[in-house]
């Protein structure tokens, strides 16, 4: 939802070949409003909606570094820390969407915003993938 990401984000999902072909979902917060009981039907209702209209196999969750939803850095000790929260967040994300889903597939990002003074760079690193057991 950070209006930070959007160039980046249309030419990340270009890249990937994502765009055009994909149901774009976006809340602040993102894996937070999965992992959170009062906003998790909500969330989950989206990949629903996806997969029965358009026939979704693949979801791909994303957070980011610095996001307010979380308290954005000053929340954190270090880079490392809000890193290993980020990812375990992530993760636990993709359990429960793959706990009420089996049959998708999970694909998890990291993006991370660095900026100096007007100027801003995005770096998307790719977590990891997940399936059903």
């Amino acid at each position: 939802m950070d209006f930070r990401f959007g160039v980046a984000l249309k030419k990340f999902m270009e890249e990937q070949h994502l765009l055009g072909d994909s149901d774009i979902v976006s809340f602040a917060g993102a894996a937070k409003n999965i992992n959170d009981e009062s906003t998790r039907a909500f969330a989950m209702k989206q990949i629903e909606l996806s997969k029965q209209l358009h026939g979704m196999t693949e979801v791909h969750l994303m957070n980011h570094m610095d996001c307010g939803a979380y308290g954005g850095h000053k929340a954190f000790t270090d880079q490392n820390a809000e890193h290993v929260f980020q990812v375990a967040e992530l993760e636990k994300a993709a359990e429960l969407v793959l706990k009420q889903f089996p049959d998708l597939t999970v694909v998890l990002w990291l993006a991370d915003i660095q900026e100096e003074g007007h100027e801003s760079a995005i770096s998307f690193e790719r977590i990891g993938e997940k399936h059903s057991a």
